[in-house]
C-alpha cells in the first residue's frame, strides 16, 4: 500500500477519569457525550479524513497541517465556550498533532501508523486547554497566520528521537487569514478563507460558498469543499446544486461518511426515503458509532413503516449517545405512534431533564399526555412550549382546542386568534375558530370560518386536532 501522510490530531479531556469519581456517573457521561458531539461537529465542519474516539482519546487525520491546526483551535474554542457556560464543567482540552505517515486497515474503518502514536504521545504532553505540535507540522504552517512559541524540550515514550522539541499554538489570526493572499494560492488557502467566512446571515453563507467554489476550480476533486459547499447551498435554498456537490464529493471520495450523512438528510427532505437509506447506511457501514446517522436512518425508516428496522436504529443511537434530547424525543413520538404511550412517556421525560428549554419535546409530550387523558398536565406542557417559543403556531392551536373541550372559551380564543394569524392558511386553524365561534353564539362568523376552511381544504384532508362537525 503507498505511503499517506497525514496530520493526526489527538485530543483529550484532561481529568475526564478523575471527574467519574467527582460527579454524579450520569452528568459525566452527559459532559464526555457534549465533548464528543462538539468534536464530531467540528471535525465534520473542517472535512476530517478519518476520526476514531476511544476511551483515552479521540483522533483525527488532515491531508492539510494547516487545516489541522485550525480545527484543533476552534475545538478548543468551542468546548470552552461550552465549559464556561456550566459551573461544574472544569474538564479542558488537551490537544497534540504530528505530521507523518498513516496507513489506513479494514478499508478505512481505522489507522495506524508511527504519527498516529506520537500525535498521542504529543497530545499527553500538552497543557491544559492548549495545543502543542512537533516541528514537522511547524515546518508546513504558514507561519504569518500564528500565534505560537516554545513550550519545551520532551522525551516522548516510543520516539525516535531522543529529546524533541514541541511548540504552543495559541491562536489564529483570523481576520489576516481572511484577506491572506500568497503569490500561488492553494485549495487549502480558499478552503480555509471559507471556513473563516462561515456564520449565519445571508451574506456570510454567499461569501463562504465564494471561497469553496474557488478551491474547487484549483482542485476540483477536493471532496471535502464539495461537501461543505453542499451545505452551504442548502442554506441558500439551492437544493439541486447542493445534491451535485454531495454527489461528486462521494466521487472524489466513496469512504465520505458525512457527505453520505448530508446527502440522506437532503434526500429526506425531499422525500426520497430510499436513496436516504441507502446514504445513511452507507455512513454507518463507514462509521459504525455515527450516532446522528443512526437517528436519521431511524427516523426516515419511521417514514417508510419499517417499525423493526427503526427501533433497531433508535436504540443504536441512544446507546451510542444516551444524552441527545432530539434522539429521545423523536423516539419517544415514534413508540407514542406505534401504541407504546409507557415507554414513550418514559423518553419524553428524559429528553425533558437533558434539555428543559425545548419546546418540541414539551409539544409533543402534551400531545401524548392528552391521548392519555392526563389533561392538566397536557394543557401545562402545551403552555411551557409556548413560554419558550411563543409562534408556535401548532401549540397555540392544540392549547386552544383543549381549552375549548373543557368548557374555556374565553381562555381558548386568543390562541385560536394566534394560531390564524400564523397559519393563515391553515383549514384546521379556521375550522376549530368556526366552532368555537358557533359555542358563544356567533353562528353567521362560524358560518364564515367554517367556509374559508373549506375552501382552503384539500379533496382528502389530513388528520389534525378537530373538536367537533358542524351541524
Amino acid at each position: 500500500m503507498p505511503k499517506q501522510f497525514y496530520a493526526a490530531v489527538f485530543s483529550d479531556l484532561e481529568r475526564h477519569s478523575d471527574a467519574w469519581n467527582a460527579l454524579p456517573a450520569q452528568r459525566t457521561v452527559a459532559l464526555v457525550d457534549a465533548y464528543r458531539q462538539t468534536a464530531e461537529d467540528q471535525a465534520a465542519r473542517f472535512g476530517a479524513a478519518h476520526q476514531n474516539f476511544t476511551g483515552d482519546g479521540h483522533l483525527f487525520l488532515f491531508p492539510s497541517a494547516d487545516v489541522a491546526i485550525q480545527f484543533a483551535l476552534s475545538l478548543i474554542d468551542a468546548w470552552d465556550g461550552l465549559r464556561t457556560a456550566e459551573p461544574d464543567n472544569d474538564l479542558r482540552l488537551r490537544l497534540g498533532c504530528h505530521y507523518g505517515e498513516c496507513t489506513p486497515l479494514e478499508q478505512g474503518a481505522s489507522w495506524i501508523g508511527r504519527a498516529i502514536g506520537l500525535a498521542k504521545r504529543v497530545e499527553s504532553a500538552a497543557e491544559a486547554g492548549s495545543l502543542f505540535i512537533t516541528e514537522s507540522v511547524l515546518e508546513l504552517l504558514d507561519l504569518a497566520l500564528y500565534a505560537y512559541e516554545t513550550a519545551g524540550r520532551f522525551t516522548l515514550k516510543g520516539d525516535h528521537l531522543s529529546e524533541r522539541i514541541l511548540y504552543r499554538v495559541v491562536a489564529v489570526d483570523r481576520r489576516a487569514l481572511k484577506e491572506h493572499v500568497r503569490d500561488e494560492a492553494s485549495a487549502e488557502d480558499a478552503f480555509l478563507r471559507a471556513l473563516a467566512s462561515a456564520g449565519s446571515s445571508r451574506s456570510e453563507h454567499e461569501e463562504e460558498a465564494h471561497w469553496y467554489r474557488e478551491a474547487l476550480k484549483l482542485r476540483p476533486d477536493y471532496a471535502e469543499a464539495h461537501n461543505n459547499l453542499a451545505v452551504v447551498l442548502r442554506h441558500l435554498g439551492q437544493e439541486q446544486e447542493a445534491a451535485a456537490h454531495y454527489r461528486d464529493a462521494l466521487q472524489a471520495r466513496p469512504m465520505y461518511p458525512e457527505a453520505h450523512y448530508n446527502y440522506g438528510l437532503l434526500l429526506a427532505s425531499q422525500g426520497k426515503l430510499t436513496g436516504a437509506a441507502d446514504h445513511l447506511a452507507k455512513a454507518i457501514e463507514q462509521r459504525a458509532d455515527y450516532a446522528a446517522a443512526h437517528h436519521a436512518l431511524a427516523n426516515v425508516l419511521k417514514l417508510r413503516g419499517d417499525k423493526a428496522g427503526a427501533t433497531r436504529a433508535y436504540e443504536r443511537a441512544l446507546e451510542i449517545r444516551p444524552n441527545s434530547a432530539e434522539t429521545r424525543n423523536d423516539c419517544a413520538v415514534f413508540l407514542h405512534q406505534t401504541g407504546q404511550p409507557v415507554a414513550a412517556r418514559e423518553h419524553f421525560r428524559e429528553a425533558l431533564r437533558l434539555r428543559p428549554g425545548y419546546p418540541e419535546a414539551h409539544y409533543n409530550f402534551a400531545l401524548l399526555l392528552e391521548d392519555i387523558g392526563q389533561v392538566v398536565a397536557a394543557q401545562k406542557h402545551y403552555e411551557q412550549a409556548l413560554a419558550l417559543w411563543p409562534d408556535y403556531s401548532e401549540a397555540h392551536n392544540n392549547l386552544a382546542a383543549l381549552l375549548h373541550t373543557q368548557g374555556c372559551l374565553d381562555e381558548a380564543e386568543p390562541h385560536y386568534q394566534r394560531a390564524l394569524k400564523l397559519r393563515p392558511s391553515d383549514p384546521e386553524a379556521h375550522y376549530n375558530y368556526g366552532l368555537l365561534l358557533r359555542a358563544k353564539g356567533d353562528e353567521p362568523g362560524a358560518q364564515r370560518y367554517f367556509t374559508i376552511a373549506k375552501n382552503l381544504m384539500p379533496e382528502h384532508s389530513r388528520p389534525g386536532t378537530v373538536i367537533d362537525s358542524p351541524s
